[in-house]
């Protein structure tokens, strides 16, 4: 991966804690809590509204819009219509979190009328999500995705090519998070490979991901920062994870850690620490690590 991209990110987590943007977040009750809070952890503000009647107005003020399909609801979908079409008629960038959609019929239809209706910048889920929604054989139970979809390096060709091919049809950054998380955009993929078993062991956290991503799309100056923008929010929850880890018990420790963990990192730990594989197709093709 090209090193001044670091640099750009570091920015981007700069442009947070400076700015303050506001986060519209449409999301599940099951995580909505942790997902305000991560957001504030990077300096920006959430807010979690959902009631029909208000989601445009204060998408209208917002910097970016997240819309999460987890514990789908008739009110909270209308509201995520409403929500996108307003964010697009405003050019304010949308993550659509695909929670579900290899357990219900119904999400994945739902998620299919709104990619068609609308504009994306990241489309996220676990790597079965989106081998679902590419129309692909999946193998994920529940909101979870199967071990024999999982992302390695060994396989990062046949499934970037997956999320490239998505990537270039909704033009949009595609992001599939895992034990190791893949980022796609038409031409390109990024395997990372931070993070710690303990993040499976709470609920929630692929949500916060999606929070995280939300809040650095508002730092988005160019269609490059799309892809900057998801893989900022799987490698600060990945090192968050691991540092976790090291200083917590079990899963209550470890939650409150995490929190603590996302808020303290710091430049240093964001550069060094981050473990990125670039597939970069230039001259026949080349991988660098970062």
């Amino acid at each position: 991966m090209d090193m001044q991209r670091i640099p750009r990110m570091l920015e981007m987590r700069r442009y947070l804690r400076e700015k303050q943007p506001l986060i519209h977040c449409i999301t599940n009750p099951i995580s909505i809590h942790d997902c305000a809070n991560v957001i504030l952890a990077v300096g920006a503000r959430p807010i979690m509204a959902e009631h029909p009647r208000e989601v445009e107005e204060i998408t209208a003020v917002s910097s970016a819009l997240m819309l999460n399909l987890g514990n789908i609801t008739d009110v909270r979908m209308e509201s995520m219509r409403l929500a996108l079409a307003q964010a697009n008629r405003k050019n304010i960038p949308v993550i659509l979190d695909l929670v579900g959609v290899t357990c219900s019929k119904m999400r994945r239809e739902f998620a299919e009328d709104l990619l068609a209706d609308g504009k994306f910048a990241v489309m996220k889920g676990n790597i079965s999500e989106i081998l679902a929604v590419a129309s692909q054989p999946f193998h994920g139970t529940g909101i979870d995705a199967g071990e024999e979809d999982a992302v390695s390096a060994a396989n990062q060709g046949k499934r970037g090519e997956v999320a490239k091919n998505l990537a270039r049809e909704f033009e949009c950054a595609v992001l599939a998070t895992g034990k190791n998380d893949l980022v796609a955009v038409s031409d390109q993929t990024f395997l990372v490979s931070n993070g710690d078993p303990a993040l499976s062991g709470i609920t929630g956290t692929g949500c916060m991901v999606g929070a995280l991503t939300a809040a650095y799309l508002s730092a988005v100056c160019a269609p490059s920062d799309l892809a900057l923008s998801a893989l900022l929010g799987v490698v600060t929850m990945g090192i968050a994870g691991e540092h976790a880890a090291a200083v917590s018990r079990g899963p209550g420790s470890f939650q409150a850690a995490l929190l603590d963990e996302i808020f303290c990192l710091g430049e240093e730990d964001f550069a060094r620490e981050a473990r990125i594989l670039a597939d970069e197709k230039r001259d026949g093709g080349c991988a660098e690590n970062v």
